[in-house]
């Protein structure tokens, strides 16, 4: 969408345009494929032939997608995801992406009806005018962005990152971080609202049996098949093999449950969450004699993090999910081992000093041995790490209550991932040792993974 705002007689001509057919310019790739579809899912080309998606399937510009009463879920080559409410009609007008930002570059999109949420790719990042989406209410232009849109006889929509400009023939409206947006008709300009629109995320149509109550299952936009490369962080009871978070290949299945970390399969995998930027949860190891906490991610490139840099250096992020950590304690005559909980955490990136300081808290949730730390809450401090890339890496302290912590090999490893460094993911390897408040010595130590979204 262009910086400057349109005469209301332009916009009218404009949205006319828009409104009516594109023509459909043929190019030899296609404009996305299917990462999954619940239901029947059709695509109806410009001929008007109708065929029926599955996983994989490509879509060509000039395709209209239905979901009838399913969901589907489409990512497109320049990295962008769109993910497809029920009784949803959803059109490729115009699409190109030949590898590279060149200006000719173009995603116009119409929703015919039903609900959409979008992580845009790289279409329009360098020429806003160059995204659109459309609907007989209002057009929808961005600024590099995540954002939902519920179209009925009028139009609601909530931005999760960065910025839209919602337009029709009554003005024109910068929605921004967190904000949500109404539109009545085609002639009443658009307004905020306090109403989000936090459209259900779909529901696989298989639940793998391992999933645990509460466990966060498809949000939207899933993981699914080979992502290669991605970054990755791993941290089990003896660190072990990828420790660090690395560079490499995951595999999920269609319910995007992880299948394959890097070439190790995992056992009794429980998925926390996976948002299709970023998936954490937990496992057993390879040998069957470690716990495994693991997140996994598409790294932000490093042309992003030059950007934000200098237009968006100081990020501030909120904890949104993790997994439960596990603990080891041991006080000289008893040793106990379990799960926690996480119970909050902080994390903020500096881009232009690139470096990062994070919190993690924990209730260790102890009932037996340990006398004098029983429910006891581990903080953990990171601070002064260092970017390499997209990833981090730090050391850090804990305090427990009910006793005093020395912390022995405190550590934390993580990445940037997303467009924009929308999302942050932490894995954390916590040794310690001190003494109760009635002077009974313990060591121990506490594993776990966190992930966080950009406010």
């Amino acid at each position: 969408m262009p910086q400057n705002r349109f005469a209301l007689n332009s916009r009218a001509a404009l949205l006319a345009v828009i409104s009516s057919a594109y023509p459909v310019i043929g190019y030899s790739a296609p404009a996305a494929q299917v990462d999954f579809a619940v239901g029947n899912v059709t695509a109806t080309g410009p001929g008007g032939q109708s065929r029926a998606l599955g996983k994989g399937a490509q879509i060509e510009q000039g395709d209209t997608v239905n979901t009838n009463g399913g969901r589907a879920q489409l990512r497109f080559t320049d990295g962008a995801y769109v993910s497809l409410q029920p009784e949803s009609q959803f059109r490729i007008d115009q699409y190109r992406y030949d590898g590279k930002q060149d200006g000719n570059e173009k995603g116009i999109f119409s929703l015919l009806k039903g609900g959409l949420r979008t992580i845009t790719g790289l279409v329009g990042r360098s020429n806003k005018q160059n995204y659109q989406v459309t609907t007989s209410v209002a057009t929808i232009g961005i600024r590099g962005t995540e954002y939902t849109i519920q179209y009925g006889k009028s139009i609601t929509g909530t931005v999760g990152e960065g910025q839209i400009e919602v337009c029709n023939g009554g003005g024109c409206l910068s929605v921004t971080n967190g904000e949500s947006y109404y539109v009545q008709g085609q002639e009443v300009k658009p307004i905020l609202t306090n109403k989000r629109t936090d459209l259900p995320p779909p529901e696989p149509t298989q639940p793998p049996t391992n999933f645990r109550q509460g466990d966060q299952v498809n949000p939207g936009f899933i993981f699914t098949g080979i992502q290669s490369p991605v970054s990755i962080g791993r941290v089990s009871d003896s660190c072990g093999l990828f420790c660090s978070p690395d560079t490499g290949s995951a595999t999920f299945d269609s319910n995007g449950v992880l299948t394959d970390l890097n070439g190790e399969t995992l056992s009794k995998v429980l998925m926390s969450g996976n948002d299709g930027i970023i998936a954490w949860g937990t496992g057993i190891s390879s040998s069957g004699a470690e716990s495994v906490h693991f997140i996994v991610g598409f790294p932000t490139p490093a042309s992003d993090l030059a950007n934000l840099a200098i237009s968006n250096p100081v990020a501030t992020y909120t904890l949104t999910g993790g997994t439960s950590p596990t603990f080891r304690v041991f006080d000289g005559n008893f040793s106990t081992t379990g799960t926690g909980t996480l119970t909050g955490g902080t994390l903020t990136a500096n881009f232009a000093t690139m470096l990062v300081d994070a919190s993690v808290s924990a209730k260790l949730n102890t009932s037996v041995g340990v006398v004098g730390i029983t429910g006891a809450v581990t903080g953990m401090s990171f601070s002064g790490s260092s970017f390499s890339g997209s990833f981090f890496s730090a050391s850090g302290g804990c305090t427990i209550a009910g006793g005093t912590c020395d912390t022995t090999n405190g550590s934390m490893r993580g990445f940037v991932a997303g467009p924009n460094a929308i999302r942050a993911g932490v894995v954390y390897d916590l040794s310690f040792n001190g003494s109760t408040a009635g002077g009974t010595t313990f060591s121990g130590g506490s594993i776990g993974a966190a992930v966080f979204a950009k406010r």
